[in-house]
């Protein structure tokens, strides 16, 4: 069965430590992600319930993502078929994202089932791999930047090419469904930042265990499920 799960203050302290291990201060991971630097400090402190759209932008900076993120609190399945018992989900207000492939080093995609909430206005964001998407039920919007954005229906397929800029929202009804595949930037992990003379170097936390204020969850079936999910 899934169960949810919701991100406290351990998702802030793990995205501190995945920061002091790129030597990033706080200042240039919110630059790079595209976020205040108050919002780092207080997703760090626990004073934020992060969502899930900024958790993202946090750690693509970082050269990581949501699987990798929340790998440690449910292990890896062994073997190549995956059942959805085993997988893991986070959801917020905006959207619910299930990880459908576990984050293991033989494994060279990310593959989310997503539900897109009505309501949220995302950002644009870009990945360091490809992605591409297959709409399940609802309508998508569907936007690269600088081009007019689309509405695509059930059945209709989107690409994206690494480093091209995009986003993605519920263009009527409840919600949209989705199911996206990114490949994974060979060597891809946590990037390290530059140190500058003189800066004040915090200091190195230990590991910290598993995260909370997105929920996570390990998927139940379908029943009790929102309108337009399959």
């Amino acid at each position: 069965m899934k169960t949810t799960q919701t991100m406290d203050t351990d998702a802030g302290r793990r995205l501190r430590a995945l920061r002091l291990r790129a030597h990033l201060s706080m200042r240039e991971l919110a630059r790079q992600a595209g976020v205040a630097v108050s919002c780092v400090s207080n997703i760090e402190a626990g004073r934020l319930s992060v969502s899930l759209a900024t958790l993202r932008k946090l750690l693509l900076a970082l050269g990581t993502d949501l699987g990798p993120f929340f790998a440690d609190e449910l292990p890896a399945p062994s073997g190549w078929v995956f059942r959805r018992r085993q997988m893991c989900a986070m959801t917020d207000a905006g959207r619910c994202y299930t990880l459908v492939l576990p984050a293991r080093p033989d494994i060279g995609l990310i593959m989310l089932d997503e539900e897109l909430f009505a309501g949220e206005k995302p950002d644009f964001e870009s990945l360091s791999g490809d992605l591409a998407g297959y709409v399940l039920t609802g309508e998508l919007q569907f936007e690269l930047q600088g081009d007019a954005p689309q509405v695509l229906q059930p059945g209709d397929a989107f690409y994206i090419p690494a480093g091209r800029a995009a986003r993605g929202r519920c263009a009527r009804g409840e919600s949209v469904r989705l199911v996206t595949v990114q490949l994974i930037e060979k060597g891809a992990g946590v990037k390290r930042g530059t140190r500058h003379r003189g800066s004040r170097q915090e200091p190195q936390e230990p590991g910290v265990t598993a995260p909370g204020s997105v929920r996570m969850a390990k998927p139940p079936g379908r029943s009790g499920m929102r309108k337009g999910e399959l």
